[in-house]
């Protein structure tokens, strides 16, 4: 692995394989492990890029609030620091909104990007009627055992309950996406769900509609965590995808 200073802290990633240069984005709490099934079927054909987003896995956290944003703007700061632009990138959960984001402040950084699990907006079109800010006290109301074992997987312990809530108030308060801004990104783009994911099937619908070049994949007898169940098959449909000259179908 290696480390990149960007913005405020420095960004742990891993590289695999040659080839076209593929961007991986991992979910909310994660990092690359989320991607071990995966990562050694994409590095025989591509350059895999596998970054341990801010604040999760080895990569580091300053003080600054958790927003797509910024978030974006690190792995932008990467692709600078490895001279590469116009990537394919692949992303999970929030890793699939940090290449939303990405796409769209920084035109030209993605060539193709494909997602799972994504949503574009934080609210009940996207998740059942019951999501709500309560979930910010997770951490805290964990059973002793499970507070514990969290603390042990991460790399900050001292830190694990701030570094929670700040993933979890992420996901609370962001992304708002407008349908105008996703018209925006106008690469193509491959909107993937479980048939069973947490994500709504409509609000995966509404998020392949409003991407001016996109394609729609759900992925039956899945969950959320797709690239685990069924890494075969995303190996599959990402090749597909990545490697056929895209074409809208009118």
């Amino acid at each position: 692995g290696h480390y990149v200073h960007v913005n405020d802290i420095a960004l742990y990633y891993e590289e695999y394989g040659t080839g076209r240069p593929l961007l991986l984005m991992h979910g909310n709490g994660g990092s690359i492990s989320q991607f071990s099934k995966l990562i050694p079927l994409l590095s025989q054909r591509y350059r895999v890029i596998a970054v341990d987003t801010r604040a999760q896995g080895r990569s580091g956290d300053s003080g600054r609030e958790l927003t797509f944003e910024l978030i974006a703007s690190d792995f932008k700061a990467l692709l600078d620091s490895l001279h590469l632009d116009s990537v394919y990138a692949f992303g999970w959960s929030d890793g699939g909104i940090d290449g939303l984001q990405l796409a769209y402040s920084y035109p030209g950084s993605i060539a193709k990007l494909a997602m799972t699990g994504a949503n574009f907006r934080a609210d009940t079109t996207a998740f059942d009627d019951d999501f709500d800010s309560t979930k910010i006290t997770w951490f805290r109301n964990l059973s002793p055992e499970n507070q514990n074992r969290v603390i042990r997987s991460s790399h900050f312990p001292e830190k694990a309950g701030i570094i929670f809530d700040k993933l979890i108030n992420l996901d609370l308060k962001y992304p708002h996406f407008t349908i105008q801004q996703l018209h925006a990104i106008t690469i193509p783009a491959l909107v993937m769900a479980g048939d069973h994911d947490i994500i709504k099937l409509s609000h995966t619908i509404e998020l392949y509609r409003a991407l001016p070049h996109s394609e729609l994949c759900i992925v039956p007898h899945s969950h959320h965590a797709v690239p685990i169940e069924h890494p075969d098959l995303v190996r599959t449909i990402l090749i597909d995808f990545f490697d056929t000259p895209f074409r809208d179908i009118r």
